[in-house]
Order: C-alpha cells, then sequence, then structure tokens
C-alpha cells in the first residue's frame, strides 16, 4: 500500500514537472519572439525621436502613419503636415531626449509603447526639458511599424 502510494506520488511529481518544462519551454520561445518584435518597436521609437532631432522630414514621413494628429502638452493638435512643418521650420526643435522604463503590449499587428520620457526641446520660443508619461501606438503595414495616435476600428 505505501509502495503503492510512493510509486503513485512519484508518477504525478514526473507529470507536473514534466508539464512545467514543456510550459516554460513553449513561454520562452514565445517570449524571445515577442521580446524581438518589442524591440523592433522600441527602436523605431528611437528611430523617430531621432529623425525629429535630425529635422529629417522624409523619414518622419515613412515612420509616421498618414492621418496621425499629435497633441501638445497644452492640448494643441495637429495635423501631421502642420506638426512636420513646425519641426522643418524650427519653431519645435527637438534637442535630446531621455525613455526610461518603456514597457510595451503587442496583440497582432498592433502595439503601445508605455514611456517615461525626459524631452529637451525648444518649443515655440520656450527653452527646457520637460518629463512626462507617454503611450506611443504604433500599428505594423507591409511588415512595418507605423507611429500613429489611433487604432482603426475593425482593423
Amino acid at each position: 500500500m505505501i509502495r503503492n502510494i510512493i510509486i503513485m506520488s512519484l508518477m504525478i511529481i514526473m507529470l507536473l514537472l514534466g508539464g512545467i518544462y514543456m510550459f516554460n519551454n513553449i513561454k520562452e520561445n514565445t517570449n524571445n519572439n515577442l521580446l524581438y518584435e518589442e524591440e523592433i518597436v522600441l527602436n523605431r521609437y528611437k528611430e523617430m525621436q531621432q529623425v525629429m532631432f535630425d529635422k529629417d522630414i522624409d523619414k518622419l514621413n515613412n515612420i509616421v502613419k498618414d492621418g496621425t494628429t499629435f497633441t501638445h502638452m497644452s492640448g494643441h493638435t495637429q495635423t501631421k503636415e502642420e506638426y512636420f512643418e513646425d519641426i522643418r521650420s524650427g519653431a519645435l526643435d527637438y534637442q535630446n531626449y531621455t525613455i526610461e522604463n518603456p514597457k510595451i503590449i503587442i496583440k497582432d499587428d498592433k502595439a503601445i509603447l508605455n514611456a517615461r520620457v525626459t524631452l529637451t526641446a525648444n518649443a515655440y520660443g520656450a527653452q527646457g526639458s520637460w518629463p512626462f508619461n507617454i503611450s506611443a501606438y504604433f500599428i505594423k503595414e507591409d511588415g512595418e511599424w507605423l507611429y500613429t495616435n489611433k487604432f482603426e476600428e475593425g482593423k
């Protein structure tokens, strides 16, 4: 009787350990792929920041989805074209940024980057460094992550 209990206990332990091992392997493989996509999204955000510093509107146009609007800390909203013109003219002169604690959530072809950012800029004549929390939205189209401020319904 005791022998049977010991054998059954060992079998249960082996099944549990085998299940944990299999689950961990599946989880690790999925996470590696997800971490890869998260890194791509984070790098896309960093690339977007750099081209804004460089005032490279052509590259910026390839990163930002058409129809995207930009809302400033003041609440003022601009179209993509208005925003890009302010960068081009120097009215918005982005100089540096730091990003802390980035967290990326990916679901299908949509990604959200949440982070704490400190931006150094001259914005319409006001020079300074401003810390704020961001939620940056990206959508994957034709294999590329594009910045957007909204997700379209049904997509």
